[in-house]
């Protein structure tokens, strides 16, 4: 007779939905460029003093 398979544990909680999953990266993207160009005029702030 055959064991039955172990059972696995989840480690990871499951993914989302493939349908959010492009909005998450395109928020992300936004808001990395909107960093960067704090800092720009930031030191652009700097630069005028």
């Amino acid at each position: 007779m055959r064991r039955p398979a172990p059972r696995r544990i989840a480690a990871a909680p499951p993914p989302l939905e493939t349908r959010e999953t492009p909005v998450l990266d395109l928020v992300f993207v936004i808001g990395v460029i909107a960093v960067f160009a704090l800092i720009a005029l930031l030191g652009k702030a700097v630069e005028k003093l």
